[in-house]
């Protein structure tokens, strides 16, 4: 899906990103205030509180709409979570940086990390030497080190299994623009939009591998063959390199899950996590309450400082957001395809002007 989205550009963007009011029509779609976090499940008597808060705000100012699209659109998949979370409270309680990277949008740091993983496929393919420093430049020691600990000693089925998956890696899609201003970056390339250059005839080799792949393996080909990352999950969901790490690690004992590497720390105790952050915000929202009580909340609360009309009403708002996320495991596809295809439009136009 990502590729029929997504774009590749010769792009540099300075301190301004896509602006967030051109995603503002797309929270007025429909019989609901906010299409995006009812659902369109009939009644619901939380989002009738959000809104009548809104109404009682009168006329929203461009900057307050600002922020409310950033509290809309925080998703609860996204690999910065719950760092995301904090970053729209700051922007929530006044903060005039908003530069927020949202869907099929990634850092240029964890761009960075897949064009090393996928260096480090290449280099095991062609028989490098993960101490050769002419080869891999300022590729990530730790990156090069985990692929060929992973994939240990070659063996022909190997070598075929994991062509195959650099090149499926390589062709995801790394987007690094941003929504807002004030971006800490001085400034950010777009390009590259994949963690190593292909050419079709990478594609036609993959078909001939996968062909290669079942005839030898059979029916245990089907878990190899999965796209690397997962074919539902962009770069910015946080399972992806997850994804890609069980995958490499088992082409590695050639025995899927065979070598499952440990979690990381950012994928552990999401859910506890996320209700104690739900427990917070929802107080702050309804009874106007500062409680901190732990890390977490010391941490949100300071970020939003004191309790208002209109940072209640954003706050219920990004509340909503994270709550119907939770309890529905998505984020409804229609409304974030016509997100990033309003992003993408916007983009469209720089590239004309370049």
């Amino acid at each position: 899906m990502e590729h029929s989205l997504l774009t590749p550009r010769n792009i540099i963007l300075k301190k301004d990103g896509i602006p967030f009011d051109h995603v503002v029509p797309l929270l007025k779609n429909g019989r609901f205030h906010d299409r995006n976090i009812s659902g369109c499940f009939g009644d619901d008597s939380d989002l009738n509180e959000i809104n009548r808060m809104e109404q009682n705000l009168g006329q929203l100012t461009p900057d307050l709409m600002d922020r409310r699209v950033a509290a809309d659109f925080c998703c609860l998949w996204r690999y910065d979570y719950p760092e995301r979370v904090f970053q729209i409270c700051e922007i929530i309680g006044g903060n005039n940086h908003m530069a927020l990277r949202l869907h099929y949008q990634v850092s240029p740091q964890r761009r960075n990390y897949f064009i090393d993983y996928a260096k480090a496929l290449q280099g095991w393919l062609n028989d490098v030497s993960p101490e050769d420093t002419r080869y891999y430049g300022q590729t990530t020691a730790q990156t090069v080190n985990k692929v060929y600990g992973f994939l240990g000693q070659k063996d022909p089925l190997k070598m075929i299994l994991a062509e195959r998956a650099y090149i499926s890696f390589s062709s995801r899609f790394l987007n690094c623009s941003f929504w807002g201003k004030n971006n800490p970056e001085n400034e950010v390339d777009l390009s590259p939009s994949t963690a190593q250059p292909l050419t079709h005839e990478h594609f036609r080799k993959c078909r001939d591998l996968e062909t290669k792949i079942k005839t030898e393996m059979g029916r245990s080909a089907r878990n190899f063959l999965v796209e690397a990352g997962g074919s539902a999950e962009p770069a910015c969901h946080f399972k992806f390199i997850r994804r890609v790490d069980i995958l490499i690690s088992s082409i590695g004992c050639l025995k899927w899950r065979g070598n499952l590497p440990p979690k990381d720390e950012n994928i552990t105790g999401r859910k506890k996590l996320t209700a104690t952050i739900l427990n917070i915000l929802e107080n702050y929202w309804r009874n106007g309450q500062l409680k901190a009580d732990c890390d977490v909340s010391t941490r949100i609360y300071r970020l939003l400082g004191k309790p208002n009309d209109s940072k209640k009403w954003l706050v219920a708002c990004l509340w909503k957001n994270i709550k119907d996320q939770t309890e529905t495991h998505a984020y409804p596809m229609k409304e974030w395809a016509a997100f990033v295809r309003i992003g993408e439009r916007y983009l469209d136009t720089l590239n004309k002007t370049v």
